[in-house]
């Protein structure tokens, strides 16, 4: 079954930097949607049901605009959180002008939260706290008063600036911990409080760890480039060393857990591909080809969505339908893309990479 287009109308953007975001109309909330999670843990990603029911036709809805570069997503109960970097290039030393910003769900005005981060990118969500992983290592903030802690939970984790990286809170035994896909060498484990670092896997040279979910009580993580690129996993307490399970993906970029699969992004400039790999083993489904650069695969009713790099157009938002052998089908908006890409209940939640005042955030539908 061919769905109809969706597209985002967007709201004008102002010309100067300094102007503050702006946001959609009255009913530019994200509504009451659950967050669709199931066993894999996410920082910025999910995936529904595998059933086959389309989303319902219709436009989609401009929540944010007027944004400098908009990076990563994370939702709670409450508010959609936003990482805004500025800048993937800054120059500036600590502190700089990257902020978190908090949207209602239910609409109202956006809040900066916190300020003063150089490049942030990968952001995560719990009761009381955000994690946030920018050049100057993953910080933690009060999510109540916006508070940042005087210091890095991890200095060391700072490489955040090409992309790919992510935080995922996890339970380890009787304690909250973090793991860290740092998007260079290393896959990092460390106390939500602080502390008791755990290198997971440690990559040499331009290894490359891009893409994490933690499922069960496994981490499973993308590494390209190295030596020994591919999909792998480690048991979350670091009990073992990390097991290559798919050695056929050499430049992975994203990665997701549904239910029954493995969604995989990798590579770029006309090569790119999207993945679909079987939890319980099997063949690797290629889902799309020819790709400018693949990234945050998401799965909802039947349907793969993720982005690709575009310099402009209505087809950074791309979709496949799982259930049929449908063509790959645009959905639009115009924009640079990745961003990032949720599923939040029946929604799909974006950011457009923009900088100056053309960056923003939209809903489908």
């Amino acid at each position: 079954m061919r769905f109809a287009l969706l597209s985002v109308l967007l709201l004008g953007v102002a010309c100067s930097s300094d102007k503050p975001p702006t946001q959609g109309g009255p009913d530019a909330g994200l509504g009451d949607a659950g967050t669709g999670a199931d066993d894999a843990g996410s920082g910025d990603a999910g995936s529904g049901d595998a059933g086959c029911e389309p989303l319902a036709p219709g436009p989609g809805t401009p929540l944010l605009t007027g944004l400098n570069t908009p990076r990563r997503l994370a939702v709670d109960g409450a508010d959609l959180y936003i990482v805004e970097s500025h800048s993937l290039n800054p120059q500036q030393p600590q502190p700089g002008p990257g902020r978190i910003l908090r949207l209602p769900r239910a609409g109202g005005d956006v809040v900066p939260v916190a300020t003063g981060f150089r490049a942030p990118d990968a952001i995560a969500v719990v009761s009381d706290s955000l994690y946030v992983l920018d050049l100057d290592g993953l910080w933690r903030v009060d999510k109540a008063t916006g508070a940042k802690d005087e210091r890095p939970l991890d200095a060391t984790l700072n490489n955040v600036t090409i992309g790919g990286t992510e935080v995922l809170p996890a339970r380890l035994g009787d304690r909250d911990v973090l793991v860290v896909a740092t998007s260079h060498r290393r896959l990092v484990r460390v106390d939500a409080s602080g502390g008791n670092r755990r290198e997971l896997y440690a990559g040499t040279g331009f290894t490359q760890v891009r893409g994490a979910r933690v499922v069960g009580q496994d981490v499973w993580f993308l590494v390209a480039a190295g030596e020994s690129p591919g999909l792998y996993s480690v048991p979350l307490d670091g009990s073992a060393p990390a097991t290559l399970r798919d050695g056929s993906i050499t430049a992975g970029t994203s990665l997701e857990v549904t239910p029954t699969h493995f969604l995989v992004t990798e590579g770029g400039g006309g090569n790119g591909r999207v993945l679909r790999l079987p939890r319980e083993g099997g063949a690797v489904e290629v889902v799309a080809t020819g790709l400018q650069g693949p990234a945050f695969p998401v799965e909802l009713h039947g349907t793969l969505y993720f982005k690709d790099v575009s310099t402009g157009g209505t087809d950074f938002l791309r979709r496949v339908s799982t259930c049929t052998s449908g063509a790959l089908e645009p959905v639009g908006p115009e924009g640079v893309g990745p961003g990032g890409l949720l599923v939040d209940g029946d929604t799909l939640l974006f950011t457009s990479q923009e900088s100056g005042t053309g960056g923003f955030v939209g809903r489908v539908p």
